[in-house]
């Protein structure tokens, strides 16, 4: 049986060429083209693969050499249900079909899939074609389609944790230094689209840029941050507690300087990357966002409180849509951009030049700018 692993990112290029195998055509009748990969419509299952949140691809590998590729990604390709499920497409070149391999490619992606909590896959498929039958000995059911061809769905089980080496794809793993953009990315969106989480949880910090633009920063991110409404924690602690990334060692709560119990917010190591949930609230001073550093990741255990005078929410949070068509709550890209401006630092000159390459609010900037440079920062304990 061939050796079903993750597709390195040097090799999404060979997705082109997959990409042409998978175009069905009735036995005898000519192929297309090469290039009709190029066309638009088949453009968006391999354009760019890799640089979005959410792509994934697994490959079969024969005596060193891939013979077959199963990918997904969020797209509006001839399979498209909705933009909460990605659409898939699997292909063996034609030496080695009929060895199990395309079933083999599919069920790898289908447990990476629902590693990343996607809750379904789509596909498109011509009711000629034989893959047909396969895919519904897999599960797929049609839920669209015509004479000529069906779009089938298969819901997918999302595990309750996850070991280490269980087949995640990430091409980098955690460092002291951080992970790769398109690791940091994959982790916000399983985070930003878990149902549980739905409404409660908001991405800030330095990856916003990069997740709304859907860009690769080129450098990595040493956590990803959630804004959380203080009253929604709980709910964030029973979605890590539910998933097996509940560890009390990362929790304010059971922080030794934590005398009052009051909540800090919590860490969470997810897909290998740490992912930090931060509680906010608001009165008539403005935003009060805390935070709690760690011993094991800033060297000691202290609260933290942020209070940035005259900021209402609607300034500081928004709705974003995603060039997947996807829509999350993140914080807005001036209130980033005014975090990084002041921060001053020379790896946030990057994300400030992305900010501007998609535009921002010049007026909403300059009152946040004002606000960031009024920061008071209190330290409620420490140890």
């Amino acid at each position: 049986m061939s050796k079903i692993r993750c597709m390195l990112s040097a090799e999404y290029g060979l997705l082109d060429g997959f990409l042409y195998e998978a175009i069905y055509t009735e036995p005898g009748a000519p192929r297309p083209p090469r290039s009709a990969t190029k066309d638009p419509t088949l453009r968006v299952y391999v354009e760019d693969f890799g640089a979005h949140p959410g792509d994934v691809a697994v490959c079969a590998e024969e005596n060193d050499e891939v013979v077959g590729a199963a990918w997904a990604r969020f797209m509006r390709g001839y399979g498209f249900i909705d933009d909460s499920v990605p659409e898939l497409a699997v292909s063996v070149l034609p030496a080695w079909r009929g060895r199990g391999i395309g079933a083999a490619l599919l069920k790898g992606l289908f447990e990476r899939c629902s590693a990343a909590g996607l809750p379904a896959v789509s596909l498109s498929v011509q009711r000629a074609n034989p893959a047909a039958r396969l895919y519904e000995r897999l599960g797929f059911r049609e839920v669209a389609g015509d004479d000529a061809e069906m779009v089938m769905v298969l819901p997918l089980a999302v595990p309750h944790g996850r070991a280490a080496g269980d087949g995640s794809c990430s091409q980098a793993r955690a460092t002291d230094d951080g992970v790769s953009c398109s690791q940091a990315c994959a982790t916000a969106m399983r985070v930003l689209t878990a149902p549980e989480l739905a409404g409660h949880v908001a991405l800030a910090g330095g990856l916003v840029p990069w997740v709304v633009s859907g860009h690769d920063s080129g450098r990595l991110h040493g956590d990803v941050d959630f804004a959380v409404r203080l009253e929604d924690m709980p709910t964030v602690r029973t979605w890590l507690r539910a998933m097996g990334f509940y560890e009390a060692a990362l929790d304010s709560l059971a922080l030794a300087c934590n005398a009052t119990g009051e909540d800090y917010g919590v860490h969470a190591r997810i897909d290998d990357v740490l992912v930090s949930f931060c509680p906010y609230r608001f009165d008539d001073c403005g935003l009060h966002q805390r935070n709690a550093a760690l011993v094991m990741t800033d060297g000691f255990d202290a609260l933290l409180e942020a209070l940035l005078p005259d900021v209402v929410e609607g300034d500081y949070l928004e709705e974003r849509a995603l060039p997947n068509g996807n829509v999350i709550s993140c914080a807005t890209l001036e209130s980033v951009r005014a975090a990084k401006v002041v921060s001053g630092r020379a790896k946030d000159a990057h994300d400030i030049a992305e900010i501007d390459a998609m535009g921002y609010d010049a007026p909403r900037f300059e009152q946040l700018l004002t606000a960031y440079r009024a920061m008071r920062i209190v330290v409620a304990a420490h140890e």
